[in-house]
């Protein structure tokens, strides 16, 4: 985080993006966190981030940082995160817009009847009848239950809709009408 190149780390192939670097807290490195709960699905003030040694930060210029965290915790508005690599607030200035991330494979595994948004995204979603609905670009909730927002429109997730998940096969079978989005 210095002025001179950060070394060459790569992130791992099933790296999740879980969060992003608001603006710094403080004099001693420490940053503000927004969570993206369109890919956990998980409360605002709750993150897999808190529960982590480290984590992978994929920086604005495209360049990766690979730290230990010192402290992630909830505040007021999001959270704080500490990392170790970042001693002040103009290292935590350059942090500004970089996206705060795990691999895939440190994720708990969900309940029974529970998924991360982060397996639904980008599995194709199809009818009963055959139709090819799209892909899930991303997720949204209304507090009641999630939506699968696909190209064509938006699928309540919900079992009365919701056939099939299968998140190997990136396919997601539905009872759905494309009629019913416009």
């Amino acid at each position: 985080m210095q002025a001179k190149k950060l070394p060459e780390v790569s992130p791992p192939e099933d790296w999740v993006p879980l969060a992003e670097v608001g603006a710094p807290i403080g004099l001693k490195g420490a940053v503000r966190l927004h969570t993206l709960k369109s890919v956990t699905g998980l409360p605002i003030d709750d993150s897999l981030l808190q529960d982590s040694r480290d984590c992978w930060v994929k920086l604005k210029s495209g360049q990766w940082l690979h730290s230990e965290i010192l402290e992630c915790s909830t505040q007021t508005r999001g959270l704080k995160l500490q990392l170790a690599t970042v001693m002040d607030r103009n290292q935590s200035e350059l942090l500004r817009g970089a996206l705060v991330g795990l691999s895939r494979s440190v994720f708990p595994e969900p309940d029974e009847d529970e998924m991360y948004w982060a397996d639904l995204i980008g599995c194709r979603v199809v009818n009963r009848q055959g139709l090819d609905l799209g892909l899930v670009g991303s997720m949204q909730t209304n507090g009641e239950h999630d939506w699968l927002v696909v190209d064509s429109g938006m699928i309540p997730f919900v079992a009365q809709y919701i056939d099939q998940v299968d998140t190997d096969q990136r396919l997601i079978q539905v009872d759905w009408d494309p009629a019913w989005m416009k």
